[in-house]
């Protein structure tokens, strides 16, 4: 019952993560000013603000992840004890 949680759990952080990215405008934005006016200070330290922004929702995928994989691994440690149990019994 725990592992299902955190599959559904880590699964369901990593779509929202994935839907932040996907949806993020500013972004965009940021990286295309920058790219059109390079050695401007003032781009260069929004798109940096931008791809700190962008690093965070990356590990909130690898997040999303690990837990979603720890999750399953419980439920493969459970299925294999519950064979066990069976086998010495």
């Amino acid at each position: 019952v725990i592992g299902s949680a955190l599959v559904v759990l880590g699964l369901a952080l990593v779509v929202a993560f994935v839907v932040v990215i996907a949806r993020d405008d500013e972004y965009r934005r940021a990286a295309l000013a920058y790219a059109h006016n390079q050695g401007n200070v003032m781009y260069e330290a929004e798109f940096g603000k931008a791809q700190v922004r962008r690093a965070f929702e990356g590990v909130g995928v690898g997040a999303g992840l690990l837990l979603a994989l720890n999750g399953a691994t419980l439920i493969g440690l459970g299925t294999i004890a519950r064979r066990v149990r069976k086998q010495r019994l």
